[in-house]
């Protein structure tokens, strides 16, 4: 895709996100809001667990089930066989009559269980995300803060940002809507991918956060903060120079322009302060004039559920420490409500 398809397709994006947030107070039709958590509100860490160990027996007892009309059915189906190789006219009325009963029973079984593990499937992740986005967004400069569980990132987004190359496909999932500081944001658990069948691979596994600037220049930048071994790197490039370079930290931008006047010494510090360690793998900024957003990798501690083993709250913490970090970042770049 050439940087000219990308600039109009980012500025066809801008648009619409300008119709999206003119009533910036009104909730998303069927989204739910995330309250705050009170001195009241149970732990979020027991509230998963105690989701998680239901969630495992539901799972447990339906397997259960499962082996046991499987080993009915089996005992109908060895009855029947024998049966209808009997001699005699009642044998053979009796075997098929016993096939009978084995096609209803598994129709029945079929009706009445088919439902029961996808139900409480959704029902689990439901409660895991919200206990998890109640923790993680419990800090006050966090309003209006709501999620739909039918919203999905569409592919145009990361496309825009012109950061990944050659990206034509994306899964998403616990969109979250707010504002922090009184500027619209949006984050999700995000995958992009690029080629198809056996050749399909990941460009970035994480968090992607959307959020406003108020700044003007030519192009745009890309920040990269790596980890030990880096992992989703910047693509799309070819039209960018490394403009800096210290230790894990990359600013690639149009020959010639200044980050440190463009985007302003404070951000790039704050940037520079979030440590990309244990389940925080990589972190990609992408700032357009106008539209950041921030691509942050971190490893299946943070992107799967809990369901073996018991849920354990550090990788979390983690990443809701790095969300206020990564927001008082973004902060800079807007100018101060009056």
């Amino acid at each position: 895709m050439s940087k000219k398809v990308n600039e109009e397709v980012v500025e066809e994006v801008k648009e619409e996100k300008a119709e999206e947030v003119k009533d910036m107070n009104a909730l998303l039709p069927g989204a739910t809001p995330i309250e705050k958590p009170t001195p009241e509100t149970p732990a979020y860490e027991d509230s998963i667990e105690e989701a998680r160990l239901a969630f495992t027996k539901k799972f447990k007892v339906g397997r259960r089930n499962s082996y046991i009309a499987m080993g009915v059915l089996l005992l109908l189906a060895v009855g029947a066989v024998v049966c209808i190789g009997m001699n005699g006219m009642g044998w053979k009325i009796a075997g098929w009559s016993l096939v009978g009963t084995a096609v209803v029973g598994m129709l029945l079984y079929y009706i009445l269980t088919r439902n029961i593990v996808p139900n409480a499937t959704k029902e689990y992740i439901s409660v895991v995300n919200y206990q998890l986005n109640m923790r993680n967004y419990a800090d006050n400069r966090f309003t209006d803060v709501s999620t739909d569980k039918n919203e999905k990132i569409e592919l145009a987004d990361p496309i825009s940002d012109a950061i990944f190359k050659d990206l034509n496909h994306i899964a998403s999932r616990n969109v979250i809507n707010g504002h922090f500081v009184g500027r619209s944001f949006k984050v999700a658990d995000l995958g992009v991918y690029s080629g198809q069948g056996r050749s399909r691979t990941s460009a970035f596994v994480g968090k992607y956060i959307s959020y406003p600037n108020d700044l003007h220049f030519e192009g745009r930048y890309i920040l990269v903060s790596k980890g030990v071994a880096p992992v989703d790197l910047p693509t799309d490039i070819e039209d960018l120079v490394v403009l800096s370079e210290e230790d894990n930290f990359v600013i690639y931008g149009k020959e010639g322009n200044k980050p440190a006047s463009d985007l302003g010494k404070d951000f790039l510090e704050s940037i520079k302060k979030i440590r990309v360690e244990n389940h925080l793998l990589n972190v990609d900024v992408v700032i357009w004039g106008g539209h950041t957003s921030i691509y942050a990798s971190y490893d299946d501690k943070i992107m799967t559920l809990p369901y073996q083993e018991k849920y354990d709250k550090e990788p979390n913490e983690q990443f809701a420490n790095n969300l206020i970090a990564y927001f008082e970042a973004l902060a800079l770049l807007v100018k101060k409500e009056k």
